[in-house]
């Protein structure tokens, strides 16, 4: 178990899944920081965790295939824009949604276990995330062919929750990353 290690490609694995940095270059969009990449980090972070996920294997493979699905969409945004990825972007987000309450458990645990003032605020953001990703499907899946002014509205708002959310998120996990290394440096 190396958890400075595992709590390193969490916070970073989150904040490759929340950015998206693109550019367009001949009309062509190219994500510069594409999901995938932090879902190999979630990958990698599985096996740092020790007894925390000893119990929760399917975590490991459920960020593998994850990883798999969201390489699947980045490449096909970028090489072939004109196919839509609707098929495989709503099961992965749901998978995304599941993936990230369940860690947020055993990392309430870690802050748990160190003694860290972020506990509580970890377990109030993986309740309102959960909340925010949840309505936000529902809401993407009821506006599909219509063209409803108050629920494209209400999309963005929501939208813009959830990243306010994920910024604090990515902050406590960094902020948690710290706690929990200098506890570890002083055994």
């Amino acid at each position: 178990m190396n958890l400075k290690k595992a709590l390193t490609f969490i916070a970073f694995g989150f904040l490759f899944t929340l950015v998206d940095l693109n550019l367009i270059v001949n009309g062509a969009q190219i994500n510069f920081t594409p999901s995938f990449i932090g879902w190999i980090l979630l990958f990698l972070a599985f096996d740092n965790l020790g007894d925390y996920v000893k119990d929760k294997i399917y975590l490991k493979w459920l960020s593998l295939i994850l990883t798999v699905a969201y390489a699947v969409i980045w490449f096909l945004d970028f090489a072939k824009p004109e196919l839509s990825t609707d098929l495989i972007k709503t099961p992965a987000a749901i998978g995304s949604t599941v993936y990230m309450f369940i860690l947020f458990d055993v990392l309430e645990k870690i802050a748990n276990d160190y003694g860290s003032k972020r506990e509580s605020t970890i377990r109030m953001l993986k309740i309102l995330n959960l909340v925010l990703y949840v309505a936000l499907l529902g809401l993407s899946l009821s506006v599909r062919g219509r063209e409803d002014t108050i629920l494209a509205l209400s999309m963005v708002v929501l939208g813009a929750a959830i990243i306010v959310c994920a910024i604090i998120t990515a902050v406590v996990l960094f902020k948690l990353k710290d706690e929990v290394n200098s506890i570890l440096k002083k055994e």
